[in-house]
């Protein structure tokens, strides 16, 4: 068993397709009583397959029609695996109910590389940044628009139509780190050295009218969360800052704020979050300026623009740069009741941003280090063997 989460177990599977070739899988079942959550999860993934950053549902079934078969053949596949630990046949018997078979997505979540980043006291390379950025803002452009693709084909990435149909409504309603997986490179132009991040876990999905704002305010708060280690601050301790004429929850990573902490952070990106967390939901950006301000601004930071350390220097603070602090804000979407009482602190000098980082040599190395090598404790899994 990978794992188990609030409404189902996770199995590691191995498929078989002949004695040297196979595939890894993930198959997740439901806990007794949570089945209606698992289906749900069935039923978004079955729209949002074909979306290269949502994880794939390979196969499925609701287990509505027949579930004693299904408790048999679990147990059956168990028992193909004659060394299989206790725990998980015992589990797999007293299962029923729907089954989702996934791809299984080998480099951990995002929650356990910023672990590791806490623990080097590693800030992540602009360019890792804005890719991840980048990733995230894909996913909510499937989710806006579900791409419903037939079983069995190539993924695509993700982009907003031309034809002006209105986006969906979907809801992730349940986005942190550790539903966000790291996949692997591919031959796409953005992941032949970072690898690509996956939306994993919508059993809580839903469809309602401030779906898609919702998507891009929680992503904005995981990317602040992978550079600070924490998210923005909301409800009564909230503390806004005046950033380039808005007030912003991003307060730690700006000039007036505790932005001298970070003094490689790219301003362009640290300005672009600013106003992706802004106060107000009207200072925010759409989906569709976040994918083209992303898309640009990675395209931009190749390994020959990013490693001329003369090109990016940090932008002063601008005079209107203040904090407030706001002790009556209790909704997480950080509309403000009324004015927070501006405070003024002394800024910090913010140094010219150090480049030596963002080429792809050291884009590898760190990819490398923190995600392929990194030093993760994993318990010994015996897999459930299919063959095919």
């Amino acid at each position: 068993m990978i794992g188990s989460g609030s409404y189902g177990f996770t199995f590691r599977l191995v498929e078989k397709f002949s004695p040297t070739k196979s595939r890894r899988l993930a198959m997740k079942v439901a806990q007794p009583g949570k089945e209606g959550e698992l289906k749900n999860e069935i039923r978004f993934l079955t729209r949002l397959r074909g979306a290269d950053h949502i994880v794939q549902l390979l196969a499925s079934r609701t287990g509505d029609e027949d579930p004693e078969p299904q408790r048999a053949t679990l147990a059956a596949l168990a028992s193909k695996r004659p060394k299989a630990k206790n725990r998980l046949q015992n589990s797999v018997k007293r299962l029923t109910g729907p089954i989702a078979v996934l791809e299984y997505l080998e480099n951990g979540e995002l929650k356990t590389l910023r672990a590791r980043c806490e623990r080097r006291n590693q800030l992540l390379p602009n360019r890792i940044l804005w890719s991840f950025f980048l990733c995230l803002i894909r996913a909510c452009v499937a989710l806006a628009y579900p791409p419903d693709g037939p079983e069995g084909q190539p993924t695509k990435l993700e982009t907003i139509p031309t034809d002006g149909r209105a986006p969906a409504l979907i809801e992730h309603a349940d986005l942190h780190t550790a539903n966000v997986m790291i996949g692997n490179t591919n031959s796409i132009p953005e992941h032949i050295i970072v690898p690509v991040l996956k939306f994993i876990d919508f059993g809580q999905t839903w469809e309602v009218p401030s779906g898609p704002p919702d998507n891009t305010w929680k992503i904005s708060k995981l990317l602040f969360i992978m550079i600070t280690g924490r998210p923005p601050p909301v409800g009564p301790a909230s503390r806004t800052a005046e950033h380039n004429g808005i007030r912003t929850l991003a307060t730690e990573i700006v000039p007036k704020g505790n932005g001298a902490k970070y003094p490689t952070l790219d301003p362009e990106l640290r300005d672009f979050l600013a106003r992706c967390l802004a106060w107000k939901a009207e200072d925010r950006p759409d989906l569709s300026t976040m994918l083209t301000t992303a898309e640009d601004a990675l395209r931009a930071r190749t390994a020959a623009a990013s490693t001329d350390s003369t090109d990016e220097t940090d932008e002063p603070a601008t005079d209107t740069d203040s904090i407030d602090t706001n002790p009556d804000s209790n909704d997480e979407t950080g509309e403000a009741t009324e004015d927070p009482d501006d405070v003024d602190e002394t800024d910090e000098a913010i140094k010219p941003l150090d480049n030596t980082n963002e080429s792809d040599e050291a884009i590898r190395d760190m990819i490398q280090a923190l995600i392929y090598d990194a030093d993760t404790y994993e318990e010994k899994i015996d897999y459930i063997v299919i063959s095919s």
